[in-house]
């Protein structure tokens, strides 16, 4: 019998090992909250001799725009797209991925030596909304446990959003009739005029404002002030009021 399995085949060897020895899982996960925002908890991230490991932020849809690692000695950082301080001459920043590989320590003047070091990633939502995530990476020995790090939203892809209220689509399409009118009268009273940068600027604000942003989010992203939507509101109302005063 010895000398049967001594004889075996090295492939036929191989395969009487079970699977979960040999191959470890592939993707960890990462909420996005557990690593972005107020309740945030420092995420530690190992990296292996020999075994490099990527951070994904393709699930979420955000494009990484700059990246800090304060401790360069022992990782290397790479990504899928030039970053601005990474490389040279990178007119468009911009990245959906990370790749983070170990090397033999070398000796830079100024940093201490640790086992571990922080990495500082900050990206870009397409709505123009900037995030930062921290992570710890620490150099590991032994079997490697994954090879990617996926960053995911909180709310699952398939779930539904719930559906805005009627009396909130109500109330949004009142703000929106209230700011148009506001501009009328404005432009009537030649405070505006249709070819300024300003009048197209509350134009971005009424599209913003109708894709779903609230009143504060839309004059953020058009540079149109609160006081102004207010001053068009009002102007709006009163022109309402002078109309019914002489309807009676």
């Amino acid at each position: 019998m010895k000398k049967f399995l001594i004889g075996i085949p090295l492939a036929l060897a191989f395969a009487c090992v079970p699977l979960s020895t040999i191959a470890a899982p592939v993707v960890r996960t990462i909420k996005q909250t557990q690593a972005s925002g107020t309740q945030a908890k420092l995420q530690t991230i190992n990296v292996w001799n020999g075994h490099g490991v990527a951070i994904s932020f393709y699930e979420i849809g955000e494009t990484i725009k700059k990246v800090w690692l304060d401790d360069p000695s022992q990782i290397l950082l790479d990504t899928d797209g030039c970053l601005e301080g990474l490389d040279q001459n990178c007119s468009s920043p911009g990245a959906g991925l990370i790749h983070l590989r170990r090397i033999l320590r070398v000796n830079i003047p100024g940093i201490p030596q640790t086992s571990t070091t922080l990495l500082t990633v900050i990206t870009q939502s397409s709505s123009g909304e900037r995030k930062a995530y921290s992570f710890r990476l620490a150099t590991s020995n032994g079997i490697p446990k994954y090879s990617q790090v996926t960053i995911q939203n909180d709310v699952a892809r398939g779930q539904t959003a719930p559906k805005p209220q009627l009396q909130s689509l109500v109330k949004t399409q009142q703000t929106i009739n209230q700011i148009r009118g506001g501009i009328v009268v404005a432009i009537k009273s030649g405070w505006i005029h249709q070819q300024d940068e300003l009048h197209q600027r509350l134009q971005k604000l009424i599209g913003y404002i109708q894709a779903g942003d609230d009143i504060s989010t839309a004059t953020n992203k058009a540079s149109v002030s609160q006081d102004l939507v207010n001053k068009l509101i009002a102007l709006n109302n009163n022109s309402d009021n002078l109309r019914q005063g002489n309807s009676l």
